[in-house]
């Protein structure tokens, strides 16, 4: 921007800077809560294309764009508003035409709420950029604060992203020190092709995984275990380094049917299910339509019941299954490094806690993530079906393990278990927190070889009346 000698004006420059980011700053508050609000299946119906380090970038290099040809044209021409409204327009065009061509027609509908808010904040917030030079050093300083934060939370959004050279992670990428497993794969019927791991010979343990997490949950128990026993630990379509059909649904339900399947094909029988989390209900279901397939139950800090929003699991569900959890999971990969970080009480080294995270680096595989937590609530004809069902399991032994420093299952939660099954062993850890087998592995392994020895020798004829320790 020049001055009528011919130098640049440097003056009205950093007014403009200020003023774009002025206008930047409720303007991207605006475009994420429109593309929030824009109706979509939590979780795995947002499009990474539209996560906050793209769109916070683009709000802010438009309207500070904006904000250095609104001045232009003030002082070139007649036709102000016309011109500046049409000028606009076509760069908000040309934006939902790059939209188009990445994602179709899907992508352009959902961005186009966020698209014409980003105009009307244009329209409405630009001509006052007069108004710069009287405000206070308060406002002006709060301006480059809160524009700064935007900057600093594209960084951060961006680094989340960081994948090395390849431009993705894979199984590959983590070392054989903290993972050291053969890796296979699988194809179900349904074109879901399953990531799972399969060590050792003997009696079966069949490992299901949580959320936010996937098979590595596993590896300390089935590191120590495969000597004695045959483990096997699989990822669900769409998590950990399983992938997902076109037009898979990712509720509990389809992963249930789907370990159904992994579990006919490779043929296991007398199945000692290992459960956490989300693996609870899923597992639980699965035997509950295949009782005669099943050996014992290991579960832990699960549950297999309907929730609503007065419970504490309710409200986890209500807030990281909402906008929120959507914004943090899918922008900034927050929920799963929160998850991790929060649920193991002791201090992860960080080659483990990359591993954790690794298949959630990249945005388009975060979705499942945010899914999860908003199905506690939402899935409640499924839930209702597993505990309608439970009756079927009464004869199964059940060992289980419970960290008592997971605030969302209660040591109320172990109460319900113990009346579902009559034949039950307790071990409760004070210290473990809602990933209880990383804070007390070592304490797991003689109980688990004791559990399963004594259930293969055991007749299979249940005491309802019998209670272990």
């Amino acid at each position: 921007m020049n001055d009528r000698t011919g130098h640049y004006n440097w003056r009205g420059i950093l007014r403009c800077i200020l003023w774009g980011l002025l206008i930047s700053i409720p303007t991207v508050g605006i475009v994420n809560v429109a593309i929030l609000a824009t109706p979509h299946v939590r979780g795995i119906g947002f499009r990474p294309e539209l996560r906050y380090g793209i769109n916070a970038t683009v709000c802010i290099i438009v309207c500070v764009l904006a904000a250095f040809r609104h001045t232009q044209i003030t002082r070139s021409s007649r036709s102000t508003r016309s011109r500046f409204i049409f000028e606009t327009l076509t760069i908000a065009v040309f934006l939902l035409f790059l939209l188009y061509r990445r994602g179709g027609e899907e992508l352009a509908l959902q961005s186009l709420p966020a698209l014409t808010l980003l105009v009307l904040s244009i329209f409405a917030l630009s001509p006052q950029g007069h108004r710069v030079a009287s405000l206070s050093a308060v406002t002006i300083v709060l301006a480059y604060v809160v524009g700064a934060l935007e900057v600093f939370g594209v960084g951060l959004s961006f680094a989340s992203e960081r994948v090395g050279s390849t431009g993705r992670i894979e199984l590959r990428d983590i070392s054989k020190d903290t993972w050291n497993v053969e890796h296979r794969f699988m194809t179900l019927r349904s074109g879901a092709n399953i990531h799972y791991v399969d060590e050792g010979r003997g009696p079966v343990l069949l490992f299901l995984h949580g959320n936010p997490s996937y098979s590595f949950q596993w590896r300390g128990l089935v590191q120590q275990l495969h000597g004695s026993f045959r483990c096997v630990a699989l990822d669900y379509p769409g998590f950990g380094f399983s992938s997902a059909p076109s037009g898979f649904g990712f509720t509990p339900a389809e992963e249930s049917a789907s370990v159904e399947e992994f579990v006919d094909r490779l043929g296991l029988r007398d199945i000692t299910l290992v459960m956490q989390d989300w693996g609870g209900p899923i597992g639980l279901a699965f035997a509950e339509r295949r009782p005669e397939l099943i050996r014992g139950m290991i579960l832990g800090n699960t549950w297999a019941w309907p929730s609503d929003n007065r419970t504490t699991l309710g409200k986890f569900s209500v807030i990281a299954g909402g906008p929120i959890g959507e914004f943090l999971q899918t922008s900034f990969n927050g929920f799963t490094r929160m998850g991790i970080q929060n649920g193991i009480v002791k201090k992860l080294p960080a080659s483990t806690l990359d591993a954790y995270i690794a298949p959630s680096v990249p945005p388009n595989k975060r979705g499942v993530g945010s899914f999860y937590p908003g199905q506690i609530i939402a899935a409640r004809d499924f839930f209702e079906g597993v505990e309608r069902n439970l009756g079927r399991l009464r004869d199964k032994r059940a060992l289980i393990f419970w960290g008592l420093h997971d605030v969302g299952f209660p040591r109320s939660d172990i109460d319900r278990f113990k009346q579902i099954f009559p034949v039950h062993h307790v071990v409760e850890f004070p210290n473990a927190d809602h990933f209880f087998f990383e804070d007390e592995g070592e304490e797991m392994i003689p109980e688990i070889r004791n559990f399963v020895d004594s259930s293969q020798s055991s007749s299979g004829t249940v005491d309802p009346d019998h209670q272990e320790s």
